[in-house]
């Protein structure tokens, strides 16, 4: 046993100083996570597939609709304000959590407002049932937004078990008490309270937790202006991505709009194990200097992701047509769609990048470019393709937005006149953090 440990240990000693990567932080991160992510399947079971099999096509539609112009309403979340709490606390500076929270708390009631506008346009059109699952969002709206932020803060804080383990316990709770709503109530609007509800009680106590236990220090300027920029670009970002949704159940109905969240879920899924990622990334990038070895070690890593992305994607596209059929027989046509949208994933190879013009305020000018490229692309393939394709469309359209953003997304400084230039130091001074650390 221990020669096998030790050889073990050659192996990671030998990948970290091959790839300049702490090969022993990110295994054990990625394990924490992808059991973490499993319970989050569990959780998505007792959602989409309970209700893809229970629930008319009409009544999943009308929920997809829910959530769809809930995700609308995100331009007033402040979502940006994760980056800055994740970045901040990664630094000692714990002081940018309250302000982060009382400016998302500050805006949220602009998208409870557009939420009950939505409600009403719903009801003029005699749509009783979907106006009042609307209200029921606009209610949850504001809480909702900001429940979420012990997983910010552990991630700052690099402790990846513990929050994989409340996240284990959180996804498994919801599963089992959404399912039990859902026995006994297949109403919208029953099905729209629990959704919510559930979420709010459970995040929102761990939450609490970790405000109570955290001591405030450092300063919260510069992370706070990360927030702002990040939230700025979500709002396009969440326009450009519900945009798909709405216009195929404007243009097809809530059936169509059903079989397009039955294509996606998984490669969602999927794409959300990358999210989870994302914050370590970030929290790892944000502890290092501004350095030309950081720079070509991101880039190797950034080429290492795309094979990684690349081979899910063909994993995929083996699996899928056996899967699907069995998890939502009332979709038999979703699998080939399902395999196009899940092409795009190879954009997920920009994660890395993404997160190295986050980790310091120098790099916005190159983070914005993405972004509006990002958008542009997707609110002209969304105009040109659902209304005439449907879920098609929407499925085409998200999977070019993605891949033809990618290039922008390639490891590089910022040339801006404000800009640091970046240090020369090698790379074993700074660019492998110290085990444990």
């Amino acid at each position: 046993m221990r020669s096998i440990k030790a050889y073990g240990s050659r192996i990671a000693d030998f990948l970290t100083r091959k790839l300049r990567l702490d090969v022993r932080f990110y295994g054990r991160s990625a394990s924490w996570l992808t059991i973490a992510q499993a319970s989050a399947v569990v959780r998505g079971i007792a959602t989409t597939f309970l209700m893809a099999r229970w629930l008319a096509p009409e009544t999943l539609g009308q929920f997809r609709y829910v959530l769809a112009i809930f995700g609308l309403a995100g331009i007033f979340s402040m979502s940006g304000m994760n980056y800055a709490i994740i970045r901040g606390v990664s630094k000692g500076d714990t002081a940018v959590v309250r302000p982060a929270l009382k400016r998302i708390l500050l805006i949220a009631p602009f998208g409870a407002l557009l939420l009950l506008l939505a409600a009403g346009e719903r009801y003029l059109h005699g749509e009783a049932g979907v106006a009042l699952g609307l209200v029921m969002a606009a209610i949850a709206y504001a809480p909702y937004n900001v429940v979420g932020t012990y997983g910010q803060i552990l991630t700052g804080q690099q402790k990846i078990r513990e929050l994989s383990i409340v996240a284990i316990l959180n996804n498994l709770i919801f599963a089992v008490a959404f399912f039990t709503v859902l026995v006994g109530h297949r109403g919208l609007l029953a099905i729209t309270i629990a959704y919510f509800g559930f979420d709010i009680l459970l995040r929102g106590s761990l939450t609490i937790r970790e405000l109570l236990r955290m001591k405030v220090a450092g300063s919260a300027t510069a992370h706070l202006s990360l927030g702002n920029n990040m939230s700025a670009i979500s709002v396009m970002q969440t326009i450009g991505w519900q945009l798909n949704q709405i216009l195929v159940q404007r243009f097809f109905g809530y059936a169509s709009l059903a079989s397009f969240s039955v294509a996606t879920v998984i490669p969602e899924q999927i794409k959300q194990t990358f999210n989870n990622l994302s914050g370590i990334f970030l929290q790892r990038l944000s502890r290092h200097e501004r350095t030309e070895a950081r720079l070509q070690a991101t880039r190797r890593h950034y080429w290492i992701s795309f094979w990684i992305a690349l081979g899910i994607v063909l994993s995929y596209a083996a699996v899928a047509p056996i899967i699907l059929p069995w998890f939502f027989p009332a979709y038999p046509d979703s699998v080939l769609p399902s395999i196009v949208y899940a092409i795009g994933l190879i954009g997920l190879t920009g994660t890395v990048g993404v997160n190295f013009l986050q980790s310091h305020n120098e790099e916005m000018k190159p983070l914005w470019t993405y972004y509006v490229i990002n958008t542009v692309l997707q609110f002209t393939t969304s105009f040109a393709l659902v209304p005439f394709f449907g879920a098609w469309g929407a499925t085409w359209g998200q999977t070019i937005t993605r891949i033809g953003s990618l290039p922008w997304t390639y490891p590089r400084f910022g040339k801006g006149k404000n800009d640091v230039p970046p240090t020369d130091s090698t790379i074993s001074a700074e660019a492998l953090p110290v085990q444990g650390s």
